[in-house]
């Protein structure tokens, strides 16, 4: 069974808690609620305010002597609504509403278990088939995860090298059977053969049919889509992934993947990069590709390529799809490993699944407005708040080059500028990394309306306006 090479996923999750806070409207707001004293027949209970006052309340004890221990929570609503009864509507509405506002819960036990288990959810082992010269075929084994669910059909993401082979005899060099498993179902491939190229296989048990719609090599992103019931009958919990709202360095990074092709596996590290280059082949083993990733510590092997990574809530936070293994003296390196970004994945995937959905055609290819103009990232700096303990990156899109008879020619683009935002359909969207103007363009659709604005280099802004996207101004990215 074929190996993919140097790409694989890991999944881990650390404890969470949800916390839930309020206040009435402009007034000081409950922040501590305590037993502070018991006395013969009763417990007085403190209740704090974020302004540094107290009241206090008392609960009779019962026959039993025990009624003031376990005072309820609706017992400490009743009591507030009697302090102001503007507080809240005395119903059922009012409670819930007061639960929202003030009620703190601090799950401690299992937390990395639960979103561990929230994330295998949403994983899939996948195993892609490729006819090769003669009479072989060639087995590819990856992961991926299921990013979008309807009643009819659901989305899954993988690395394109996952379901690409450059030695294979289809045609487009896609695999002709893609299948996927879900964790914990019954995973039964048998084939005859040595151990790359085999003379049949057969994909059963819980195998779910795969059809490929698009993908990238230039971003190694593919999409498949499968009937949602055949992922329901198999687990009726399976369900679509959480996405992040952003990542920093040290945050948690849990990968799941197929190492080896021996089916879903979990492992934790640290985010050790936020963003970075990775200079290295495409899936056709020949073109030299410049990939956007974050480096992790997190480990991985082959077989795991187009696993997610997580953070500790169980959300995604990018694709896995490399590892470093020797340096360039031979030496062997131990835990660098890489991932795609899930604000780079998700908006390549969005636009192969927008142009599939739109033309239902197969073997989407990424459709992206071209401007013309080579960008180099400059004036990075870290900014660290002393308040919250957290550090920002800045950097700077700096125009390097224009070329001729381009989008960004005819728009009197120069070099020197630097870009700061977009504005998409009158919603601007301001740039504080390198790789934001990048996404930006990904999420560009034919018809949009579009302007982009621009620092000159006497820090002056500027803005281009594009005017409506038409289909020629799109060009497929390969």
């Amino acid at each position: 069974m074929k190996k993919l090479r140097y790409f694989l996923l890991v999944l881990v999750l650390i404890p969470c808690a949800l916390l839930f806070t309020g206040c009435f409207n402009d007034s000081a707001y409950v922040t501590n609620i305590e037993k502070t004293q018991t006395l013969e027949n009763s417990d007085i209970y403190t209740v704090t305010y974020s302004d540094g006052s107290t009241s206090n309340f008392t609960v009779e004890n019962g026959e039993d002597g025990a009624d003031a221990e376990k005072v309820s929570i609706e017992e400490i609503f009743n009591y507030l609504i009697e302090l102001d009864p503007d507080l809240y509507t005395n119903n059922e509405a009012g409670f819930k509403e007061f639960l929202q506002d003030y009620l703190t819960i601090e799950i401690e036990d299992n937390n990395e278990k639960t979103a561990i288990n929230k994330a295998l959810l949403s994983a899939v082992s996948i195993y892609s088939e490729f006819p090769t010269y003669g009479s072989g075929i060639s087995v590819g084994a990856g992961a991926g995860i299921i990013y979008k669910m309807n009643d009819d059909y659901s989305y899954i993401i993988t690395n394109y090298h996952v379901v690409y082979y450059n030695n294979t005899t289809s045609t487009n060099k896609i695999a002709r059977n893609i299948y996927a498993y879900l964790y914990g179902s019954d995973c039964d491939i048998t084939g005859t053969g040595n151990s790359q190229y085999v003379a049949s296989v057969e994909f059963g048990g819980d195998a779910i049919k795969c059809n490929y719609i698009g993908g990238s090599m230039t971003y190694d992103i593919a999409i498949l889509r499968v009937n949602t019931n055949d992922l329901l009958s198999v687990n009726e919990n399976t369900r679509a992934v959480d996405i992040a709202s952003g990542y920093e360095v040290g945050d948690t990074a849990i990968a799941i993947g197929n190492p080896e092709g021996d089916g879903v596996s979990v492992t934790k590290g640290i985010i050790s990069v936020d963003s970075e280059s990775l200079v290295m082949e495409g899936a056709d083993e020949s073109t030299i590709i410049n990939f956007r990733v974050m480096r992790i510590d997190t480990a991985v092997n082959g077989g795991n390529s187009g696993g997610g990574l997580f953070n500790d809530k169980g959300e995604l936070i990018g694709i896995v799809n490399a590892k470093l293994v020797y340096a360039s003296d031979g030496s062997p390196i131990d835990n660098m490993s890489y991932a795609l970004p899930y604000n780079n994945v998700t908006r390549v995937a969005d636009n192969i699944i927008d142009s599939f959905e739109t033309t239902n055609e197969t073997n989407i290819k990424v459709k992206k407005l071209v401007l013309g103009v080579s960008v180099d990232c400059l004036n990075r700096q870290n900014i660290y708040n002393p308040t919250t303990g957290e550090s920002t990156i800045y950097d700077e899109a700096v125009i390097v080059a224009v070329n001729s008879n381009s989008i960004a020619s005819s728009n009197n683009l120069q070099e020197g500028e630097t870009f700061v935002g977009i504005t998409i359909n009158g919603e601007r969207q301001d740039f504080i990394r390198y790789y934001d103007l990048e996404n930006a363009l990904l999420t560009i659709r034919e018809g949009d309306n579009v302007q982009l604005h621009l620092e000159t280099e006497n820090f002056v802004e500027v803005t281009a306006d594009l005017g409506i996207i038409t289909a020629d101004m799109l060009q497929a990215v390969v």
